[in-house]
C-alpha cells in the first residue's frame, strides 16, 4: 500500500516531462528552421536566373524595393533576411547605385558586399584607329551612351585644345583611339574628355621638342599621323608611309593621298565609295592632289604609333607607293618605278 502513492507520483512526473519536452519541441522547431533557412540563404550560394551571368541596374531606392528587385531578377533568395541582415549590421543606408554583373552562383554576403563596394560593372567600348569622329561617336551610342547630338555639340568645344592646338575649329584628330571601361549613364562630355585627355597625355616635351626640330606644331603632325593611319593597317609600314610624305612635302610635291579625298567627299554627303576623275577635280582644300602641302586639319583620329611614325620617319628617298592588295604596299623613288608596280599591282 506504500508503494501506490510513489506510483503516482512517477506518472506524474512523466506526463511533467513530457510538457516539458514538448514545450520544448515548440519553441525550438521554428528556431532551428530559421537557423537552416539562414544558413541556406546567408552561406549558400544561389543562382536564380538562367544563364551564367546578370547584368542589373540598382536604382537609388529604398533599401525594401532594392531587395525586392534581387530577388525578382533572381540574384537573391525570398525572404525576409536581406532587411534583417542590413538593419543588424548597420549598412541598408550604404547600398550603392549603378549597374552591377552578378556571375555564378553567390551567397547573399557576397551580393551586398558589391552593392557596398560600388562595384559596378564597366561596358568595355573599343574605338579603332583611324576612325572619323562621327565613327567614334555613333560607336558610343550605338551602347547606349550619349546621343549624337550630345556628342556634336561636344564635339565642336576645342576650349580642351586650346593649349595644343589653337587653330582647331574641332576636335578631329584628338580623339584617342582605344578601349573605354564606361559605368552606365556617363555622359557624352565626360566621355569626349576622357579621350581628348588620352591624346594629351602623348604631348610629353619629347614630342613637343621633336615637332619643333622639324619645322611643324602640333596640328601639322596630328594631320599627318591622321594620313598615315588611313594609309597602311600594318605598324611596319607607318614610319614608312611616313617618309613618302615627308619626302614630298620638302619637294614641294603634291601628297595625292586618296583618303584626304574621300574625307572631303564625305563631309559634302558625296562620297559613293570609289573615287572617280570628277572627284580628283574636287576644289576643296583637303584634296591633296589639287592642292599642295598638307589638308587644313586631321581627317581621322590617329593612334600612338601613327603619331609616333609621323615624328620620326624612317629614312628613305622614297616619293611613291602603291597597294599590293594583300594589306601591303610597294614602295619606289621614282616615277618609272612606281609606274611599273602600278602596272603590275593595279592593272
Amino acid at each position: 500500500m506504500r508503494s501506490r502513492p510513489a506510483r503516482r507520483r512517477s506518472k506524474s512526473e512523466s506526463i511533467f516531462r513530457t510538457s516539458l519536452i514538448f514545450t520544448a519541441v515548440l519553441l525550438w522547431v521554428p528556431l532551428v528552421m530559421g537557423l537552416v533557412l539562414y544558413y541556406l540563404w546567408a552561406e549558400v550560394p544561389y543562382r536564380g536566373y538562367e544563364g551564367p551571368s546578370l547584368v542589373v541596374e540598382v536604382p537609388r531606392a529604398p533599401v525594401q524595393d532594392i531587395l525586392r528587385l534581387l530577388q525578382d531578377k533572381g540574384v537573391l533568395r525570398e525572404g525576409a533576411f536581406g532587411r534583417v541582415y542590413l538593419t543588424v549590421t548597420r549598412r541598408s543606408k550604404r547600398l550603392q547605385a549603378g549597374e552591377y554583373l552578378f556571375e555564378g552562383p553567390l551567397t547573399a554576403p557576397q551580393v551586398f558586399d558589391k552593392l557596398l563596394r560600388g562595384d559596378i560593372y564597366y561596358h568595355r567600348v573599343t574605338i579603332p584607329e583611324g576612325l572619323r569622329s562621327f565613327q567614334i561617336f555613333a560607336a558610343f551610342v550605338k551602347e547606349g551612351f550619349g546621343t549624337m547630338e550630345d556628342f556634336q555639340k561636344e564635339f565642336l568645344d576645342v576650349s580642351r585644345i586650346d593649349d595644343l592646338d589653337p587653330e582647331a575649329t574641332d576636335l578631329e584628330g584628338y580623339l584617342y583611339p582605344d578601349t573605354y571601361a564606361l559605368a552606365r549613364g556617363m555622359m557624352a562630355k565626360q566621355i569626349v574628355d576622357k579621350m581628348v585627355q588620352s591624346h594629351l597625355l602623348l604631348w610629353g616635351e619629347e614630342w613637343r621638342g621633336q615637332a619643333r626640330h622639324m619645322g611643324m606644331g602640333p596640328r601639322q603632325v596630328v594631320t599627318l599621323a591622321s594620313l598615315i593611319e588611313k594609309e597602311t593597317g600594318q605598324a611596319q609600314e607607318r614610319p614608312m608611309i611616313s617618309s613618302v610624305f615627308h619626302n614630298r612635302l620638302q619637294k614641294g610635291m603634291k601628297l595625292q593621298c586618296d583618303p584626304t579625298i574621300i574625307f572631303a567627299l564625305v563631309m559634302r554627303n558625296r562620297y559613293r565609295g570609289i573615287i572617280t576623275r570628277t572627284d580628283l577635280r574636287l576644289d576643296s582644300r583637303y584634296n591633296t592632289y589639287a592642292y599642295s602641302g598638307l589638308p587644313p586639319g586631321p581627317i581621322a583620329n590617329p593612334g600612338r604609333e601613327a603619331l609616333r611614325a609621323a615624328l620620326y620617319p624612317e629614312r628613305t628617298d622614297y616619293l611613291y607607293f602603291v597597294s599590293m592588295n594583300n594589306g601591303w604596299h610597294t614602295f619606289s623613288s621614282t616615277l618609272d618605278e612606281h609606274n611599273r608596280a602600278v602596272e603590275r599591282y593595279q592593272q
